[in-house]
């Protein structure tokens, strides 16, 4: 027998699918490799059989109807860079600046015998129910600190840097990103958006950040529209009750072009620290770098160099604003974005 699964367009086959024998009344597991090659739902529909039994010469082809789906979701290589990064990011903030604080915070240190006086919300009843006197709750200030990663899905991140889009770079820096967060006990905020919300990934903490920054990332796709900046962040900083690092990944092209979101980061400036991330196309420096020998190469420095000069001064506003800026490369994006991210939380700035 052999079978053929009919495979989505977003898998492509890497292995053959090798004839077997199948005996009355047993079961044969049929294995066979993909690579996926965009993100989101995979539909699994047919399963293609052609049958041949003993030595006759006569094949019989049929179809069988199999409704199944799975999910492709963004790149998550190198994690044991990022993660020897963190830690090592861990160690020398240890060293740096040793401390526990407590006070009126919310995370639980220890426990403790209940002292007369103190706020009765501070008593665990279930463990004071099991040991016969009041048992307090000891309480810290929070250790972690708030991350917010917002992605422009609008088109300008639909324009491709190599192999990939700017959007599926971005993806990929915010999940890596985020696992790095989650080591070092911050909580994560996740918001996709182009002239809508596309996902909203509201705060959280703990084990359960990658599961759901991975749900909610595996199936948002680039639309052809405009940003809609102002409608994105009134919406995000109404959420945002607590101080945060907001990193916001997108695209810069002129002071006029991106006057529109400069506005709103100045005014989330003031509350929040910021840090815009933009990609760098690399053939355009290398055309304004290059001496040209024809009309044409000319023509191409002229407009490379007007890019590089116009993103420049739209950059320079922002950082004069007060917003911190990172220009990367995509084969650099994900380290130099956590690189960043750790030497901001070194600051204390939040």
């Amino acid at each position: 027998m052999e079978v053929r699964d009919d495979l989505p367009g977003s898998l492509t086959l890497l292995s053959r699918f090798e004839p077997f024998v199948l005996n009355p009344g047993s079961t044969v597991e049929v294995r066979y490799r993909v690579k996926p090659v965009n993100r989101g739902h995979t539909h699994f529909r047919t399963v293609h059989c052609r049958l041949r039994q003993g030595l006759s010469l006569v094949q019989r082809q049929f179809s069988v109807r199999t409704e199944s789906q799975g999910k492709v979701y963004p790149r998550f290589l190198g994690v044991d860079k990022y993660d020897l990064l963190a830690l090592i990011d861990q160690r020398e903030e240890g060293l740096k600046a040793p401390r526990m604080v407590r006070g009126q915070g919310s995370d639980f240190e220890s426990l403790r015998p209940y002292l007369p006086g103190e706020d009765l919300r501070h008593i665990d009843w279930k463990i004071s129910a099991k040991r016969g006197s009041l048992i307090s709750r000891n309480l810290q200030v929070e250790k972690g600190q708030q991350l917010t990663i917002l992605i422009d899905a609008g088109r300008f991140m639909l324009e491709q840097i190599g192999e990939r889009s700017r959007f599926e770079h971005a993806l990929n820096a915010a999940v890596m990103l985020s696992y790095v967060a989650q080591k070092r006990g911050d909580s994560v905020s996740l918001v996709c958006f182009s002239n809508r919300i596309e996902s909203f990934l509201l705060p959280i903490k703990g084990q359960l950040i990658m599961p759901r920054v991975l749900e909610t990332l595996f199936d948002v796709q680039p639309r052809n529209v405009e940003s809609d900046y102002w409608h994105v962040f009134a919406r995000v900083l109404s959420r945002l009750k607590k101080r945060s690092l907001i990193v916001l990944i997108s695209e810069v092209l002129d002071r006029a072009g991106s006057s529109g979101l400069v506005n709103n980061l100045i005014r989330t400036v003031r509350k929040h620290l910021i840090l815009c991330v933009v990609l760098v196309e690399e053939k355009i420096y290398a055309a304004a770098d290059q001496v040209p020998s024809d009309l044409h190469q000319s023509y191409l420095k002229a407009a490379a160099s007007h890019v590089i000069l116009e993103r420049y001064m739209a950059l320079d506003d922002m950082r004069s604003k007060g917003i911190m800026v990172l220009e990367t490369t995509p084969e650099h994006f994900s380290i130099q974005l956590i690189r960043r991210y750790l030497e901001i939380r070194k600051t204390d700035l939040l």
